[in-house]
């Protein structure tokens, strides 16, 4: 994907006004971009399970890793014997904290869909 995926929102608190809410966000939202993702912080930990049931190779670039992310790609290693790699992007035009997290995922079928023709 060459756009940006991200979901915004507010801490929750209704004490919290319209104009700090829109400021904190509209931050946010320039630090994902300045950082060269494709996908924000929130998002990024949710694709780690779907690269790893995916076949082939799958890649996504996004900013630093969560904890939640790095937890992610531990647990999915773990349970489904995929194979990451995070490698921090080197690219003059991106933010200094730009990664790519690759994945050799493992090709899960579901055995009630029948096979596609080939």
């Amino acid at each position: 994907s060459s756009g940006i995926n991200a979901e915004y929102g507010g801490n929750g608190n209704p004490k919290t006004t319209p104009e700090r809410l829109a400021s904190e966000t509209t931050e946010q939202l320039i630090k994902d971009i300045d950082e060269g993702g494709c996908v924000d912080c929130h998002m990024q930990d949710q694709l780690i399970i779907f690269m790893g049931l995916a076949s082939g190779v799958s890649r996504v670039r996004t900013g630093p890793l969560t904890l939640h992310t790095k937890t992610a790609i531990h647990l999915v290693e773990m349970m489904l014997s995929a194979q990451f790699n995070v490698t921090k992007v080197e690219d003059c035009n991106l933010g200094e904290q730009s990664y790519e997290i690759e994945c050799k995922g493992v090709g899960v079928q579901n055995s009630y869909l029948p096979a596609p023709d080939s």
